[in-house]
């Protein structure tokens, strides 16, 4: 008997073992296995990966939304129950260096991380979907191979279909490290932001925030655009109205708001509020009332 290895399975021929056979009908030896690459497409069933993609459709769910793509430090994932992804966010994308989003469909997590690992994760996931509990921010650390550690805070949740029963999981991994790098730029301005919060009422000069933050008037405003996409005045317009926004439903009178949020008088409270929310304070409350 002869045995031909092919890949990861075993095929076996049978026949006399004093049967004689030409060179070119002698079976040649069998070529290494080389391990695939991450950003290679994986070969499975088609059936099997084409049920991961119409994961959704076929259980009567909502696509996750596309602001999944913009996180720049979590990854966002689903699975079906068989631990295959049938959704991850770009950013889980990039981590595995495939060349598509879609690329995630149908793999698991055995195909990114060292056995071990991958067993800890399933056995995760597995809880989730037998007791249907969900777990808050686990701490994980993820070794990728590379002798660099990967420090995660993990949330994961049973995915239901549209009878409500347990189909798969989903969640997001923060990445403790990408999420310092996040809010690393706003530090400078942290006895700006502190002040702002304390002296809200007050009439606050754009002079005095930039002496805080140690930078001429110039320099402040462009570097404090940058990082919160609005400018020193228009980021105290907002948290001022935040904070009417918190006080409105006790407050029992509009004007009372205005005075105490630094507003002055109710009429140009009225239109700063509506330049931000899009609605009158009166007309939020009204909101407010119909939700209850």
């Amino acid at each position: 008997m002869s045995t031909i290895v092919i890949g990861r399975g075993m095929v076996v021929a049978h026949g006399p073992d004093n049967e004689r056979r030409s060179d070119q009908q002698r079976p040649r030896p069998p070529r290494p296995v080389r391990p695939q690459r991450a950003d290679a497409p994986l070969r499975r069933p088609a059936p099997a990966h084409q049920a991961c993609a119409d994961f959704y459709t076929e259980h009567g769910i909502s696509t996750p939304s596309a602001l999944f793509d913009t996180l720049s430090d979590t990854y966002y994932f689903a699975k079906n129950r068989d631990g295959q992804f049938v959704w991850g966010n770009r950013l889980l994308q990039e981590q595995h260096a495939l060349a598509d989003v879609k690329d995630i469909i149908g793999r698991t997590d055995h195909d990114f991380f060292r056995r071990d690992i991958a067993d800890r994760i399933r056995a995760d996931d597995l809880a989730v979907i037998e007791t249907g509990v969900t777990v808050h921010n686990k701490l994980e650390v993820i070794d990728g191979g590379n002798g660099v550690l990967t420090w995660l805070f993990t949330t994961k949740a049973p995915l239901r279909n549209c009878q409500g029963e347990i189909v798969g999981i989903e969640g997001f991994s923060r990445d403790a490290r990408r999420s310092q790098d996040t809010i690393a730029p706003f530090h400078e301005f942290k006895a700006c932001i502190e002040y702002l919060q304390a002296h809200l009422t007050e009439n606050i000069a754009i002079e005095h925030l930039a002496r805080l933050s140690c930078m001429s008037l110039s320099t402040f405003e462009r570097r404090f655009k940058q990082h919160f996409s609005l400018t020193p005045k228009q980021y105290i317009l907002h948290l001022k109205v935040h904070e009417a926004c918190r006080l409105l439903p006790t407050a029992g009178s509009i004007a009372r708001v205005a005075l105490d949020t630094g507003f002055g008088g109710q009429s140009y409270f009225t239109k700063q509020f509506r330049s931000v929310v899009g609605i009158t304070p009166k007309q939020y409350l009204m909101s407010l009332a119909r939700a209850r």
